[in-house]
């Protein structure tokens, strides 16, 4: 694959490196839905019976996913520009293909979340035989978003 991705030759690293980048574009498709959204809202002058605070929380979401994983690892300024471009190319795709086809914008992000189960699911079986983070307690901010016991690993 043209990302360096095999879930066969996965170490702690890689698989950080993934999920950090991962989680930087994933928290934009929600950000331009609900922002445009929110826009619509205001032109129709109507409620939007939720769906600006679905999408905005599930950027959030993704982002809360980003500062744990940031809490274990912290990018370099090569890795940095390369999610500004990222999030640059794929911020504006999304705004106007959500202008065009908000439907499709929809299948897509269900396309993206289904490979992102395939990654995590390859992620869990390494932590799971103990190649990744064995005995590691989860990260503070974790524990306080999602509530996880004093003892979550």
């Amino acid at each position: 694959m043209a990302t360096g991705y095999n879930p066969e030759k996965m170490d702690e690293a890689k698989w950080l490196r993934r999920m950090i980048f991962l989680e930087t574009v994933a928290g934009v498709p929600g950000m331009v839905g609900g922002m445009l959204r929110h826009l619509k809202s205001l032109r129709r002058m109507q409620r939007d019976n939720g769906w600006i605070n679905t999408l905005l929380e599930e950027a959030e979401n993704e982002r809360m996913h980003l500062l744990t994983f940031l809490e274990m690892r912290k990018p370099g300024p090569l890795f940095r520009a390369n999610v500004m471009i990222a999030q640059g190319i794929m911020f504006n795709m999304l705004f106007m293909a959500y202008l065009v086809s908000p439907k499709y914008c929809h299948a897509l992000v269900g396309y993206l979340e289904e490979e992102a189960v395939k990654t995590y699911t390859h992620a869990l079986k390494d932590i799971d035989a103990g190649k990744l983070w064995p005995n590691t307690p989860a990260p503070a901010i974790a524990k306080n978003y999602w509530w996880l016991g004093d003892d979550a690993t």
